[in-house]
């Protein structure tokens, strides 16, 4: 498969071999299935494992407070000093033609610039540097010839009048006993450093153990066996994954066959083989879920699942359920619904439960 048709693909989060599979198809399509008919499970008992191994230094503390201190910073404009490249001023300019005449264009009472940044013409940034705030700058300059923004500017001289009116300076906060206070529930430097350091080695643990149990997961998925796959349920995989794809083309705009030969970069032949193939991988992995849970006999509760989504609408930053339904137009429990948020959780669950288990017989 060319690169293009994996890429372009939304549900392509549903084959990665992780914890966080997205829903394609209905709840629980294999409730009326023999799993043991369609696929072999590996003795994942039998599996090795490993612990997270944090190790978190100072330097990795000081560069997260370095972060957060710069996060913090604030901007003021002064109207004192000398300004230097690299420095944003705002700045008053009126720029006067030859012939006397000052377009509209060419002046204004109050403009903001970054020196150095190319944003105006040759010699106008440069004509700045060094200039004090409150001083007026007269340079003699010339559009340079083609000038694209206005050719009939190119080549002409030109007579700028600026004015510099202030500089913003960015003010970083040092850490301190006081900056401390102001911005968390601690009292002093050394309280938050160790603050810091937990949060740190917490954020470290967690993701290495996502990764671990990723590989599990991979493990026991390219440890299944695949007896056959139901037609039905691989039938319909197929076409929604299919139609995913037409309707990106339509919401782009393109004709169907253009965007798969040329988005996707495949052929009529090449797409067909690879959407089977990528459809049989999604049973492959549902299968593998509902198995495992029967296996374990694990389920998620109505408890579960509303605290699930309780805690997805706080990490996502919205308020309650109306602010979520605002942006996306939907309620969480029907977005959750949509993409199978329930199958997340049961898989959560379930490698949970393996992991724990494998990790008791090497104590």
């Amino acid at each position: 498969m060319k690169k293009g048709l994996r890429t372009v693909l939304i549900l392509s989060m549903c084959v990665a071999m992780g914890l966080g599979m997205t829903g394609c198809g209905n709840s629980k399509p294999y409730s009326n299935y023999d799993l043991s008919e369609y696929i072999t499970l590996p003795d994942y008992d039998a599996f090795e494992t490993s612990v997270p191994a944090v190790s978190i230094a100072d330097e990795d503390v000081e560069a997260e407070i370095e972060a957060i201190l710069e996060s913090a910073k604030t901007t003021e404009d002064v109207k004192e000093g000398t300004v230097k490249k690299g420095n944003t001023v705002k700045i008053s300019f009126k720029g006067t033609l030859s012939d006397g005449s000052s377009p509209e264009n060419m002046k204004s009472d109050e403009y903001s610039l970054t020196l150095g940044e190319g944003g105006m013409i040759d010699g106008f940034e440069e004509g700045i540097y060094g200039a004090k705030i409150g001083d007026t700058v007269t340079m003699n300059l010339t559009f340079p010839d083609p000038y694209t923004s206005n050719e009939e500017l190119s080549g002409q001289a030109v007579t700028f009048e600026v004015g510099v009116l202030s500089k913003t300076v960015e003010n970083t906060p040092v850490l301190s006993d006081e900056f401390v206070k102001e911005n968390s529930d601690f009292a002093t430097v050394a309280e938050y450093k160790a603050y810091v350091a937990k949060e740190l080695e917490q954020e470290e643990y967690d993701s290495q153990l996502y990764e671990i149990k990723s590989e599990l997961y991979a493990k026991i998925v390219n440890g299944t066996e695949v007896i056959k796959y139901p037609e039905k349920e691989l039938k319909k995989q197929k076409k929604e994954v299919d139609e995913s794809y037409k309707q990106m083309a339509k919401t782009s705009g393109a004709d169907w066959e253009d965007y798969r030969n040329n988005t996707l970069g495949v052929d009529k032949e090449t797409y067909e083989s690879e959407i089977e193939a990528y459809a049989k991988e999604l049973v492959k992995q549902e299968m593998i879920i509902y198995a495992i849970s029967e296996k374990e006999e694990l389920t998620v509760t109505d408890e579960e699942y509303d605290e699930y989504l309780k805690a997805m609408l706080e990490s996502s930053g919205f308020e309650d359920d109306a602010a979520f339904k605002e942006y996306s137009g939907m309620t969480i429990e029907k977005y959750a619904k949509s993409y199978k948020m329930d199958r997340d959780l049961l898989l959560t669950k379930e490698l949970d439960a393996i992991y724990d288990r494998l990790l008791s017989k090497t104590e």
